[in-house]
């Protein structure tokens, strides 16, 4: 009898298709549907695994590129499905992302979109935006990044300064995306969220199918984004990649803070101090219980918890937000994984780990 041979799984379960990150957030815009510049296959495989993961429905256009297209170029099937998806979906905004394919073949997207423009009337199309996402390039989270970041490039104005933050929360829960919108209009603080989930990926059980489901970011929100006031955004790791944050900061001059995500006390007590200095209001006194009762329940369960061992992996800002929480709760995170490529991951873990353990010094 044959021995079979002992495989070592090379897979790696953080670093999902960039261009799924792509269409995460281009999902949580108003009247927006993804579409991927590449091959049928890309935009299968994303659309069932968004499917899977949160049980619902999420269409995903495609150029449907074959053999031909990758040796004369993919333009034709570009435009003919960008005309296909505007008669059938009648967006208000199509995310363009492009795949490995079509980077490696060297299509030029924004050139060929401006050849779209001008063979079409302004009247018949929805606003475009493209942004690159070769999956060899980076993570699932490098591609939803780089989507809100072309997202603000492309459509953010300065129409006058506001009293408007902008929130930037990166990919979340849809749960999360809900609460974070409740705490800002808690503080009487107009919010523009980019992305919104919240509603876009949780909506509720429908009697008749929705092509393109209610909820998302306004497009008039995300039109006036450069005239806010300040600009909050999570993500320790994100370094010096170009973010929607940084975007604003740099076309319009709006102020960025960039902080970790708010997971356990130390990360949510800078998220809130943040808040104060923009609005100069004081936390709601529901906010200040809640942190109570955490710390409470922090004293209570310090007996089962301190000085167990912990192994972290996924999203380089969950991880390092998770680890925070662990330490301040007295676990020691033994090791923390992620596919992300930021290159400040190990940094950005030992400072908030640091942080947190001398809280409970």
């Amino acid at each position: 009898m044959t021995k079979m041979p002992n495989y070592i799984s090379t897979t790696n379960a953080c670093k999902l298709c960039k261009p799924l990150g792509a269409a995460l957030a281009f999902r949580g815009i108003e009247g927006s549907v993804p579409y991927l510049h590449g091959s049928q296959g890309c935009a299968t495989y994303m659309r069932r695994y968004i499917i899977s993961h949160f049980n619902e429905p999420i269409d995903i256009a495609s150029s449907s590129l074959s053999e031909k297209h990758a040796v004369y170029g993919g333009a034709a099937n570009l435009k003919l499905g960008l005309t296909n998806v505007t008669k059938k979906y009648k967006p208000r905004l199509i995310g363009i992302a492009t795949t490995c394919l079509t980077e490696t073949i060297g299509d030029d997207v924004p050139m060929i979109l401006k050849e779209y423009g001008r063979e079409t009337a302004a009247a018949a199309r929805p606003l475009l935006v493209n942004v690159s996402t070769p999956s060899y390039s980076g993570t699932h989270m490098e591609g939803f990044h780089a989507a809100i970041a072309a997202v603000v490039d492309q459509l953010a104005e300065n129409p006058g300064v506001s009293d408007t933050v902008n929130l930037l929360p990166g990919f979340v829960s849809s749960a999360d995306y809900r609460y974070l919108a409740e705490i800002m209009a808690d503080f009487g603080v107009k919010t523009t969220m980019l992305p919104d989930l919240s509603e876009t990926l949780d909506g509720p059980a429908l009697l008749e199918y929705e092509k393109i489901p209610g909820g998302g970011t306004p497009l008039e929100a995300i039109k006036g984004m450069g005239g806010a006031k300040a600009t909050i955004e999570f993500g320790r790791t994100l370094g010096s990649s170009k973010t929607g944050g940084s975007v604003l900061a740099q076309k319009f001059g709006v102020e960025n803070m960039r902080l970790g995500l708010p997971l356990g006390i130390g990360e949510t007590d800078r998220f809130f101090a943040g808040l104060q200095t923009v609005t100069g209001l004081e936390t709601p006194w529901k906010y200040a219980m809640e942190r109570g009762r955490l710390v409470d329940a922090y004293v209570d369960a310090h007996k089962y918890v301190f000085g167990k061992k912990a192994i972290i992996y996924g999203e380089e800002d969950l991880v390092v937000g998770l680890a925070a929480f662990l330490a301040e709760i007295g676990v020691m995170p033994i090791l923390c994984a992620s596919g992300g490529r930021s290159g400040s991951f190990a940094a950005a873990i030992a400072a908030a780990t640091e942080v947190s353990r001398s809280m409970t010094a």
